[in-house]
């Protein structure tokens, strides 16, 4: 199985993964179907032109060997799953389900502060659904797919992580104790192997959302 090249948001001085859950995405679709890649940095500040060009600047980006530039996790992760079929990481989960979580959450983390009480609550009803569909399969596991990633997962798990992080920090919200099914799902995830494997921390994640609150209120977002 020839080796793939993903392009995701990084240093690549130190090779330090960057918090990007889009990249997140990709790789843990990668990781969840064994196939093997090697990632290449970008540096935000000094992105190359070919990825402008390419993806008008944003990551991930694969590139087969023969094949050209493939952008957009959308795209990545319906090529790996058509390509690579087993393991099936095919989800039968409703595609509404965690689809509005980062609009939400960018709407509290960057929005004014007089919007927040209605944006917390539109997030609210998005983490109650997410929760609601997860108590309600517990039976097969704590994870969208049971006891393994699916696609649902790999899109959901990394925007989560970033919702209770940035916004634990920041604006000081905690995950509603109301929410216990999404709180055992964070658990089950960071636990697998694959989760471990596309690691970024904490620190960096924060050090991300400082930049773009800081570009937001500049008014260059």
């Amino acid at each position: 199985m020839a080796n793939t090249v993903v392009y995701v948001k990084g240093d690549p001085a130190t090779k330090t993964l960057g918090d990007c859950p889009f990249c997140h995405r990709a790789l843990l679709t990668f990781e969840a179907k064994k196939v093997p890649y090697t990632m290449e940095y970008i540096d935000f500040d000094n992105k190359p032109a070919w990825l402008q060009d390419v993806s008008g600047g944003k990551v991930p980006v694969i590139k087969e060997e023969g094949q050209p530039y493939m952008p957009d996790s959308d795209v990545i992760v319906v090529h790996l799953e058509n390509k690579y079929p087993e393991p099936s990481m095919k989800s039968d989960v409703p595609p509404e389900i965690g689809a509005k979580l980062f609009p939400a959450f960018r709407a509290i983390l960057l929005g004014p502060e007089e919007e927040r009480p209605e944006k917390e609550a539109l997030l609210a009803a998005e983490l109650k659904a997410v929760n609601d569909y997860l108590e309600g399969h517990k039976d097969k596991g704590p994870l969208f797919g049971g006891q393994r990633l699916n696609a649902t997962d790999a899109a959901v798990a990394p925007k989560l992580y970033h919702i209770v992080t940035a916004l634990g920090h920041y604006k000081g919200w905690k995950l509603p104790a109301e929410l216990p099914a999404v709180a055992r799902y964070l658990d089950a995830v960071k636990a697998l192997p694959e989760w471990k494997a596309t690691y970024y921390s904490e620190e960096l994640l924060l050090k991300g959302w400082k930049r773009h609150m800081d570009q937001h209120a500049a008014g260059k977002h």
